[in-house]
């Protein structure tokens, strides 16, 4: 059997453990994921780049190892809050490339929700995490709204702007939650299968927080969404509009987490606290 080795770019993360000594100096730059039986080997590099080994990957497997990776790519994307893509692979490895990608995706100095200088934490997130993102990810669109998340960090955006996008994921998040608990849609609206009474925006939210064990308090929120999807501004000063933005991306964060099966320490806004355990 052979090896597959992946080119991923933006990671920011370092190792968990020390590579072989070259020319008498040892780097921690390694970090070895487990994911669907397999050993993922992430070797990382300067300028935020890095490589991931896969051993005795059959021809058979050899698709399905990529969408491991991908997964993986999404996962840290998530945790370093930057848009970590992999650009292309060697199989067999040495082979030379069998797939480069041209990815026009910048790495962002954003606030991440797991440290990325602690390897052990990363690793210990990635392989956590994994099965619930593969078994969630089509039916709760996972990759979108850690897209959206990244969307919405960028620098440079108008406050509003990236309101927008935290408002237009809190609704996709509630559109496959609903439809993940086979609630009715009809008439534009959701419907309750038992009452069939019409269940808002508000509502849907707090059934769905309230399935992974949240009750934060919505109305703020939903007046300043309501405001600015209605009007393209808001009324309130730019470090009022931060504090909501800020409120949401940490609902989101620990939503997501929970909903993944994460058991453990991650970062939120100052407004937050700054560290959150769960």
């Amino acid at each position: 059997m052979t090896n597959l080795r992946a080119f991923v770019m933006n990671t920011k993360v370092q190792g968990e453990s020390f590579s072989d000594e070259v020319d008498g100096k040892a780097s921690r730059d390694t970090l070895v994921f487990t994911c669907d039986g397999q050993k993922f080997v992430m070797k990382t590099m300067s300028e935020q780049l890095a490589e991931i080994l896969v051993e005795n990957v059959t021809a058979a497997q050899k698709d399905s190892t990529l969408e491991s990776i991908e997964r993986i790519c999404w996962l840290l994307a998530f945790a370093t809050q930057s848009q970590v893509a992999c650009y292309g692979h060697h199989y067999p490895d040495g082979s030379g490339p069998s797939l480069l990608t041209s990815i026009n995706r910048a790495g962002q100095n954003t606030d991440p929700v797991i440290e990325p200088a602690d390897g052990a934490a990363i690793r210990e997130f990635v392989d956590q995490t994994y099965p619930a993102f593969k078994t969630l990810e089509n039916a709760r669109s996972l990759r979108v709204a850690i897209d959206y998340m990244l969307q919405a960090a960028r620098p440079g955006l108008p406050m509003e702007c990236k309101l927008v996008f935290m408002f237009v994921l809190l609704e996709n998040m509630k559109q496959t939650y609903a439809m993940q608990q086979q609630y009715v849609f009809k008439g534009g609206k959701f419907k309750d299968p038992v009452t069939k009474a019409q269940i808002g925006f508000k509502d849907m939210m707090i059934l769905m927080f309230g399935a992974v064990g949240m009750a934060p308090n919505l109305q703020a929120l939903v007046d300043l969404r309501n405001e600015v999807i209605h009007t393209g501004v808001a009324s309130l000063t730019h470090a009022q509009q931060k504090l909501q933005y800020d409120a949401a991306n940490d609902l989101i964060r620990e939503y997501l987490l929970r909903l993944l099966g994460f058991k453990g320490t991650f970062f939120v806004s100052p407004t937050g606290g700054t560290v959150k355990t769960i």
